[in-house]
């Protein structure tokens, strides 16, 4: 009896963890940084529990319908091959779509999209929504064992010295902000490398260079 109550519970606390896990995912900004840190960019995200379909009068019915659809194929009542329906047994996923996702020309890193308050390292409200979503994909199965390198990146405008020391604090301010939403902080390295570091393509003033990079260790 102990044993199963424990089994009980343990499928309870999986089944709690794996639904906001999943929702995180449905996310377009979530699944992103998903894709970009490790290649999966399936398309679909299907919650655990299944609900099984034994009803052979269900597929009958739909067989009147007609017409297909995806999974199934049915055929007009009184055709020349309608033949009685099966009974089948069906498993429907409670699936959750993620958002097409563009996949990373490097895996392994990801530009988390954040905006701070001007020539500063406090996080706008916009960007702590957007981190908070980050924390739940960073907590999930495939991430909770890697450790991140935060790096703060800012354009050429001004000093070198106040560029790494802005983009350190940056990169500082992201980190607290994970920390604070359950990542552990020894997960998190933290890296300032001011204007130093532009994106390809760009020049050393274009406003894109100015970005936090999370990457995977």
């Amino acid at each position: 009896m102990k044993l199963v109550v424990s089994l009980g519970v343990l499928g309870f606390m999986l089944a709690a963890t794996a639904p906001a896990h999943a929702q995180a995912l449905a996310d377009p900004e979530a699944a992103q940084i998903m894709c970009d840190l490790t290649g999966d960019c399936a398309e679909d995200v299907a919650a655990p529990n299944a609900v099984q379909d034994n009803d052979p009068a269900d597929a009958a019915r739909g067989g009147a319908r007609g017409g297909k659809t995806r999974g199934f194929s049915f055929q007009r009542a009184g055709s020349a091959d309608a033949q009685p329906a099966p009974r089948t047994t069906t498993a429907v996923a409670n699936v959750q779509p993620t958002a097409r996702v563009a996949r990373p020309v490097q895996v392994g890193s990801s530009d988390l999209g954040l905006t701070f308050m001007p020539n500063s390292a406090v996080l706008t409200e916009p960007a702590k929504v957007r981190l908070a979503k980050y924390a739940q994909v960073l907590d999930g199965p495939k991430l909770n064992s890697r450790r991140l390198r935060i790096e703060g990146h800012t354009d050429a405008s001004g000093s070198a010295a106040a560029n790494r020391d802005l983009s350190r604090r940056r990169a500082q301010a992201v980190a607290d902000f994970l920390a604070t939403s359950g990542v552990a902080r020894n997960r998190l390295d933290v890296v300032g490398f001011g204007s130093s570091r532009p994106l390809p393509g760009k020049q050393p003033n274009a406003p894109e260079n100015r970005r936090v990079m999370a990457v995977l260790l």
